[in-house]
């Protein structure tokens, strides 16, 4: 990645994270900022994570439900419960399987220019909103897996 890439990044995720409520209110183990294009907030549970992402091209924002290791074993029970997830979340979920050694749940909303600063509020809180409703959604239900 070139420099202009990692200071759009850096940027971006300072700003998000000014943004983001506290780790203790979200049960979330917050990052420091980095230069990378997406964010792993730990839930606390073993190999579960939510994960933030902005991408330049094709421009997007997502968070997902992301699970490493061994939680990746609860997928399917997960799986089975798509439709009350979603409906819960008040969207479509995309799943998939076993991509780079995880598993993940996430939504996506394209079309969002993440280098055009004066969108980032706007960009920063969906993303919040999702990360209360993944938590809110998953923690609850791998808990009971686990």
């Amino acid at each position: 990645m070139n420099d202009t890439g990692q200071k759009q990044n850096e940027q971006y995720w300072t700003a998000f994270f000014e943004e983001l409520p506290s780790g203790d209110e979200l049960g979330l183990k917050i990052p420091n900022t980095y230069d990378s294009h997406y964010r792993d907030l730990h839930m606390g549970i073993t190999g579960c994570y939510i994960r933030v992402t902005q991408r330049v091209r094709p421009p997007a924002i997502y968070a997902a439900f992301v699970m490493k290791g061994s939680a990746q074993d609860h997928f399917y029970s997960l799986k089975e419960q798509q439709v009350a997830i979603e409906n819960e979340l008040g969207g479509k979920l995309h799943w998939s399987e076993r991509i780079k050694g995880e598993t993940q749940g996430y939504i996506e909303l394209k079309y969002c220019d993440v280098t055009d600063k004066t969108d980032w509020s706007d960009q920063h809180q969906w993303l919040v909103t999702k990360i209360e409703k993944l938590v809110e959604i998953f923690r609850p239900r791998i808990e009971k897996l686990i």
